[in-house]
């Protein structure tokens, strides 16, 4: 769905001197000079905003839903493309950020209009990474929550915090469970490299993993550059399984306030292809061991990637982002979503960016 001049085509719903509309291009000026008084990481969204806007062909875009009383935009969500497949399919899906609403114009149930409004011309609205108002909110209007939403840790060193003894206890017996759980084996026929851009074979992969019934995101070469080497203010560690075919690829990061977290920002492979998810997080093991990191982090949904990173000493932290989907259109049907495997990362949707 392209958003340029798509605008028209939304209804238009008004209360009072109050209009609710997908912004057309000649409110972005004022879009943005909204969200740089009332948005807290005003600087970090900025940049992103034009990392998307510069490269549309790739990035779909990113537009929003505004709130205009008496022609001053007093409230927006964002809404940015997302081009989600599933066996051989393309889903028409975006992603929904948080509402954003001037502090005098709350409790007038502004947030509520505007998820509905901005999931009009979409068969699946996804929202990642909300804050817990919101996910209330969505959940009222018949969002339902992603399966397997939750992150998972492998512990190296356990922090003991005086005033959180039962989080210390439970770093404690993570630590124990990595130590204890053997490596599992690798097959040394599949070749990892570190890579420093992602090559034309990634448009075969992207291709072979849509036929899948798994509903996951379509990330061929173009996309994969753009999403790991040309984001703003992010730094990835990339490798590569495969040898002129590609097998799969893994993304890493490390952050924190010590710069000592390591991040499995996005895992691509085949989801039967275990020998090939073996060899990338060893690497990924390797690579973080070298770092020294005190703790792994992962978000995966796809239960077989999960499977295997219980392998390499994993576990669930019942900590989630709160990852939630509505379907709207007519072409999806929400029985089969709720049933079939979803494969999404750390790095799909706005939560690592913002990190």
């Amino acid at each position: 769905m392209s958003f340029d001049g798509a605008y028209q085509k939304i209804v238009t719903l008004q209360t009072a001197q109050v209009e609710i509309k997908l912004m057309s291009p000649d409110d972005e000026g004022a879009l943005l000079g909204f969200m740089e008084k009332n948005l807290e990481n005003w600087g970090k969204f900025r940049k992103l905003w034009q990392w998307r806007q510069e490269n549309k062909e790739v990035s779909g875009g990113e537009t929003a839903v505004i709130v205009e009383e008496n022609g001053t935009i007093v409230g927006s969500v964002g809404i940015v493309h997302a081009e989600v497949v599933i066996k051989g399919k393309t889903v028409k899906a975006s992603w929904q950020q948080d509402s954003l609403i001037s502090p005098g114009m709350r409790g007038k149930g502004l947030g509520k209009k505007l998820v509905n409004e901005g999931a009009k011309g979409w068969d699946l609205v996804m929202a990642k990474g909300t804050s817990q108002e919101m996910y209330g909110l969505r959940k009222s209007v018949g969002f339902s929550d992603v399966p397997n939403s939750d992150y998972l840790v492998r512990i190296y060193k356990p922090r003991f915090v005086v005033r959180k003894p039962k989080e210390s206890a439970a770093e404690c017996v993570l630590a124990v469970w990595k130590s204890i759980l053997p490596m599992p084996g690798t097959d040394s026929t599949v070749e990892v490299k570190e890579i420093n851009a992602f090559d034309q074979t990634f448009d075969f992969l992207a291709d072979e993993l849509s036929k899948e019934n798994v509903l996951r995101l379509h990330k061929n070469q173009k996309y994969l550059n753009w999403r790991y080497f040309e984001c703003p203010g992010k730094h990835y560690k990339v490798f590569r399984a495969g040898g002129e075919k590609t097998r799969g690829a893994l993304v890493l990061n490390i952050t924190g306030q010590d710069f000592d977290e390591g991040w499995i920002v996005d895992l691509i492979c085949y989801s039967k292809d275990k020998k090939c998810a073996y060899a990338l997080l060893k690497a990924a093991m390797n690579y973080f061991k070298e770092q020294r990191v005190s703790r792994i982090w992962a978000f995966a949904t796809l239960p077989a990637a999960r499977r295997c990173l219980y392998r390499f000493g994993f576990l669930p932290t019942g900590r989630t982002p709160r990852f939630t989907y509505h379907v709207y259109g007519e072409n999806l049907d929400p029985g089969i979503l709720a049933t079939t495997s979803w494969d999404f990362w750390h790095g799909d949707g706005d939560v690592e960016l913002y990190i």
